[in-house]
């Protein structure tokens, strides 16, 4: 049996009290009437009418009663029927102004009712789905569950249920939040249950929105790579970390995540301020200020940060608090580079613009300015264009942009103009700036002025084909001019000549009066002789003092022979330096293609044979090649390559020469000469291998090996035989100017232990004329050596009594082409007899070389000379025969007085 609603018992209660109380009073008055009749009234007529009429008046009282009874009742139920009117009016009216939609469902789920059947967001019309159960309308069937879930457990509790779905409608997806309350029927029984259906899809978009906002918030947070990034939530836990603060205070995210901020990176000292300052920012509203601070580093370590801070809520309505912190030495670090990229800006060499993407001009450095010409007001704001020197095509210049657009660079040669409409070359690099989308924003175009370059480019490429003191073309592009001829030689069967000339007796002109009056004779050279051959020759200066002349479609070898005698003939007249007259003379070598080389180098190696054969056929002079000359010059090479192993092979010896005392006849020292005896080629004279030596720069090893030879076996002498004998040994040109004699001289004494008087180098006049000061230097180092310097062949240079006064000389040995014929001519005599009473006015000592005949010796004897050596005293000779000459102790005849070269 169902059980009754309380409201339903209270009111069979009332209605049973007051029929009780009515039968009761009802009772009372029947009872109590008819008692008090039977009292008073004996009359049983009377009694009956009284009754009856006591009768009708109960039922008019009861009629009474009843009416007022009736009439509260129907008037109360009237005024609650008139309420339920209203009430329902105003639910009608709150139901149809809500979007709501609200159901009422039977407890079997049988939807029953809708209270609005338009809705537009209802699955079915309300005829389609009104009676049928809920899963059973077309809901998702978990939605339907759900619901048939919340009615069982309305029927067992009285409680609200939420429910959250989504239905799929024509006009798109809703989100719909329904709330089922229980009903219940007039005996207080479970009815069903009413579902309010609300539309939320609003807010669900604007959570989702929220969602994503707050997820590309975390994520743009979490991709600052420069700024460090902490959440903290109401509690000041850690609850977001992005890898910058694990760069920059050195915590791992898993090693912080929960942690509270005090106990994290904050000092301790400032641990209870920033609780405080949290807690009033979230009470009060009062935000913590920004600014820099020190804080605290995994290692122990403070960083200094600029921290700002930021409250937010969050899509659960709770507060977090995110810290936003720049290290302040990677941002000091970046003013400081920005500062010296402004400088370096400003303070280029090269101009520099910066435009944005349209092109246009906003920035430009000085350089740009002083480069181009155009001050920097005047390219604001336009673009480079004023630059163009119409040199390039407008697509040329469009393609650059183009390139710099699409590669984000272009760099590359190009022609600009100056403000002044002058065209210059300059190297242009541009760079494209782009943003993070990929897209450029700005343009940085660096200029160089490539004008000196350009012009030292031009100067080196002259220098590189022509020599830099008379401006000739050189042999570089000698050869590539006489390639071109030999060409066009070939085709027009033409003879090509080749000439090289060497200047006669350069080297002492360079010596006395010096480098700088012999570059200018080299300079007036070359100018005349470009008088003396045609347009179309090439003249060419191989450096040093030899030229080359390339004749270009020459007859034959009467037309070349002509040019070169022409030249000689050019040469006779004296050229005029500096006051200084000077007379040249040229030794020519001639080679003619085809008939003496094919190719340029040939031609060269024969024109080089040709001249050495010139010079010695007396100099001024010019010879063609022949295969004779060939000959001799293959013999001077092998000759230069024995002399290489002459040393190893010891093939060279040492041969002295007396030198005695006039007066007394005694010898007093002799002179050192070099001998060659070849394996291959049996003796070669001193005037063949000398030349070679100097020539390849042998001359250095060889002349250092005789020094020391020559001093050890003066250094025996000393032990053996009277004291005071003098060894003479002669000191080449390179190894006084190139070398460092005194260091020389120091280790042959050394080595030898011969005392430094006894050795006595001779030493030419042309050594004493260049760099006077270096080599009077030289010379007073010698000096305090203890050896005693002469000058040999005096009399055949530049002799200036100014040096003998000057330099620290011993003694002078006059040349044997005075000596040889004093008894005969007399200019010679004059000149030896000039020359011993300088040196005995000077205190010098002097010597005669060469002196062969008794009439020789008998006039120097006569003239003052202290000294001679020559075939009368003894030939150049082996050191044990010279020993067997000293045991004697007479050098006045010789075995052999036939001439010979004595040096």
């Amino acid at each position: 049996m169902r059980p009754q609603h309380p409201q339903a018992i209270s009111v069979n209660a009332s209605a049973a009290i007051v029929a009780g109380i009515y039968a009761l009073v009802a009772a009372l008055w029947i009872a109590l009437s008819d008692s008090a009749l039977a009292t008073l009234v004996s009359n049983t007529e009377q009694l009956v009418q009284l009754q009856m009429l006591k009768g009708w008046l109960f039922v008019g009282i009861t009629a009474v009663l009843l009416f007022f009874l009736m009439r509260w009742r129907l008037t109360q139920l009237a005024s609650s029927q008139q309420t339920v009117l209203e009430d329902e009016g105003r639910l009608q009216s709150i139901l149809s102004s809500i979007d709501d939609l609200v159901f009422v469902i039977d407890p079997d789920g049988t939807l029953i009712d809708c209270a609005q059947p338009n809705a537009p967001t209802l699955l079915l019309p309300m005829e389609q789905f009104l009676g049928r159960r809920l899963d059973s309308v077309g809901l998702p069937a978990d939605v339907a569950a759900k619901m048939l879930d919340a009615i069982e457990q309305l029927r067992r509790k009285p409680e609200v249920v939420s429910i959250d779905y989504a239905l799929d409608l024509p006009q798109g997806r809703h989100w719909f939040e329904s709330r089922l309350s229980r009903l219940l029927d007039g005996e207080g029984a479970f009815a069903g249950v009413t579902a309010v259906a609300r539309d939320v899809s609003a807010r669900h978009r604007a959570e989702d929105k929220l969602r994503d906002s707050e997820l590309s918030f975390r994520t743009l947070l979490e991709g600052l790579p420069n700024i460090a990034v902490q959440g903290y939530d109401r509690e000041r836990r850690i609850i977001f970390w992005n890898p910058a603060s694990e760069r920059l205070y050195g915590f791992r995210r898993d090693e912080v995540l929960g942690r509270k901020l005090e106990d994290t990176i904050i000092p301790p000292e400032l641990r209870t301020v920033l609780v405080d300052q949290h807690q009033r920012w979230l009470d009060e509203g009062v935000p913590i200020p920004a600014g820099e601070i020190a804080l605290c580093r995994s290692d122990g370590s403070l960083v200094p940060v600029y921290s700002s801070h930021a409250l937010i809520v969050n899509s659960r309505d709770e507060p977090e608090m995110f810290c936003l912190d720049v290290d302040m030495g990677k941002l000091r670090q970046a003013e400081s580079e920005l500062r010296l990229a402004a400088r370096v800006f400003e303070s280029s060499a090269e101009g520099i613009i910066i435009t944005d993407c349209e092109r246009l001009v906003l920035a430009a450095n000085d350089a740009f300015s002083r480069i181009t010409g155009f001050a920097r007001d005047e390219i604001l704001g336009k673009t480079p264009d004023f630059l163009a020197s119409g040199l390039q095509s407008k697509d040329y210049v469009a393609d650059i942009w183009r390139e710099a657009v699409r590669t984000g660079h272009w760099q590359g040669e190009i022609s600009n103009r100056r403000r002044s409409g002058e065209v210059f070359p300059g190297w242009l690099a541009i760079t494209a700036v782009h943003d993070d989308a990929g897209q450029p924003t700005h343009f940085i175009a660096i200029l160089a002025d490539l004008s000196e370059r350009k012009a030292i480019e031009a100067r080196l490429q002259h220098l590189t084909h022509h020599d830099p003191l008379t401006n000739l073309p050189n042999r570089l592009l000698l050869r590539d001019r006489v390639e071109q001829a030999l060409a066009f030689a070939s085709r027009e069967r033409r003879r090509l000549a080749l000439l090289l000339l060497d200047l006669d007796h350069f080297k002492e002109i360079n010596d006395s009066l010096g480098h700088a009056i012999g570059d200018r004779l080299l300079i007036a050279i070359a100018a005349r002789l470009g008088s003396c051959v045609r347009d179309t020759d090439t003249i060419s200066r191989q450096g040093g003092d030899e030229f080359l002349i390339a004749l270009s479609s020459v007859k034959d070898s009467a037309a070349v022979a002509s040019i070169a005698a022409n030249i000689l003939q050019a040469m006779e007249a004296p050229f005029t330096i500096d006051d200084q007259t000077l007379a040249c003379s040229f030794s020519i070598g001639i080679a003619v293609w085809p008939e003496d080389g094919e190719d340029f180098d040939t031609l060269l190696l024969k024109t080089d044979t040709a001249m050495y054969k010139a010079k010695e056929s007396g100099r001024n002079a010019y010879r063609f090649f022949n295969e004779h000359m060939n000959t001799d010059g293959r013999r001077r090479l092998q000759l230069q390559s024995g002399l290489r192993l002459a040393i190893e092979r010891d093939e060279l010896s040492v041969h002295y020469q007396p030198q005695i005392n006039l007066g007394s006849g005694a010898i007093t020292g002799a002179e050192a000469l070099l001998r060659w005896t070849s394996r291959e080629f049996g003796e070669i004279g001193p005037n063949i291998f000398i030349p070679l030596a100097e020539q390849s720069g042998l001359i250095h090893a060889i002349g250092e090996w005789v020094l020391l030879a020559a001093c050890r076996q003066a250094e025996l002498w000393r032990r053996h035989y009277p004291p005071g004998l003098t060894v003479a040994v002669n000191l080449s040109a390179q190894q006084f100017r190139r070398g460092d004699p005194v260091a020389l001289i120091k280790r042959a004494l050394a080595a030898s232990g011969l005392p430094g008087e006894l050795l006595e180098l001779e030493i030419t006049e042309s050594m004493l004329i260049s760099e006077a000061d270096e080599v009077l230097g030289m010379l007073q180092r010698l000096k305090a050596l203890g050896v005693r310097l002469a000058i040999d062949d005096f009399g055949t240079g530049y002799s200036s009594l100014s040096y003998l006064q000057r330099f620290p000389i011993d003694k002078l040995k006059i040349d044997q082409s005075f000596v040889r014929h004093i008894a005969r001519n007399n200019d010679d005599a004059a000149i030896v007899d000039t020359i011993v009473q300088l040196g005995r006015i000077l205190k010098l000592t002097t010597i005669a070389e060469g002196v062969e005949e008794l009439q020789h010796a008998s006039f120097l004897r006569a003239a003052g000379c202290n000294e001679a050596q020559g075939y009368l005293f003894g030939k150049p000779m082996p050191a044990a025969q010279f020993a067997e000459l000293l045991a004697r102790g007479d050098a006045t005849t010789a075995a052999d007085d036939s001439p010979s070269q004595s040096s």
